[in-house]
């Protein structure tokens, strides 16, 4: 195949966007900063600051403060530690600052472009969303992979849809408290499989034990997680096997860092 060909086959593929919005009073953890943004500075203001060197010109600019586990987001190893120990046994501790982490940070996370397998629950199960504190068990993800025909390869990306996304942007409260998720049982399944990278759908992944779960990720397998994905076009047109392609933002020493990931996949219909 030439480069032409290629680029012609990439280009002809449906480009999904599985990042939410960010906004002011999107949910987050209530333990974490809120998302805010204000503009820093308006058009008639800098028409004025720039008259002389640029008459007419004029730009805007906002600020935004935020964490990096706001909406859709990628944990990096350093975001959680086990009795003070990072992933290989680093000393959490040892490589912290105020200005961020020595080691870990978000800036050694990889661009990620992988074959992603998406195992959609609701659509096994036929209920949407699942029930509020589900917990995903193995068979769950083991009869969902049967259904949908698709076979788990080691280096893939798994991406697991509970069928909360969709309350991200309406029901804010639904969205914080009554989603579904994994649990130590099925994230040792997904584990075992050897994945390149892991997301959901809900903000903290797991039922009922969340850290736990997290730590089973990052601190014991070193495979970095995205959470608050948006997954509803990916599965509504029943794409369970796509081209993820996630590039997390080099802000060195940080714990994280905010996404936006596409999957591409040849156009149903």
């Amino acid at each position: 195949m030439s480069f032409a060909d290629l680029i012609k086959q990439v280009t002809s593929l449906k480009v999904y966007d599985l990042g939410q919005p960010y906004f002011n009073g999107m949910p987050v953890h209530p333990e974490d900063p809120p998302f805010s943004m204000v503009i820093y500075r308006y058009h008639p203001f800098t028409r004025r600051i720039f008259e002389k060197v640029a008459p007419g010109f004029s730009d805007s600019m906002e600020l935004i403060v935020t964490s990096m586990h706001s909406g859709t987001h990628i944990d990096a190893l350093c975001h959680m530690a086990r009795n003070g120990k990072l992933y290989r046994d680093v000393d959490a501790a040892e490589i912290a600052s105020h200005a961020g982490y020595k080691k870990y940070g978000a800036e050694e996370i990889p661009i990620f472009v992988k074959r992603a397998v998406l195992l959609d629950v609701v659509g096994y199960k036929g209920v949407d969303p699942l029930p509020p504190r589900y917990e995903i068990t193995p068979e769950d993800l083991e009869e969902t992979a049967k259904w949908e025909g698709v076979e788990i390869r080691p280096g893939d990306a798994i991406l697991v849809r509970t069928g909360y996304s969709k309350f991200f942007t309406t029901d804010k409260e639904k969205y914080l408290h009554d989603f579904a998720g994994i649990n130590e049982a099925s994230a040792s399944w997904i584990i075992k499989k050897s994945p390149s990278l892991f997301g959901i759908d809900n903000l903290a992944m797991a039922v009922p034990k969340p850290f736990n779960v997290h730590l089973m990720f990052l601190v014991d397998n070193g495979i970095h997680v995205m959470k608050s994905l948006y997954l509803e076009e990916l599965a509504r047109d029943r794409q369970y096997e796509s081209i993820l392609v996630v590039t997390p933002l080099k802000v060195i020493g940080a714990t994280g860092s905010l996404i936006r990931p596409i999957a591409l996949a040849p156009a149903k219909g």
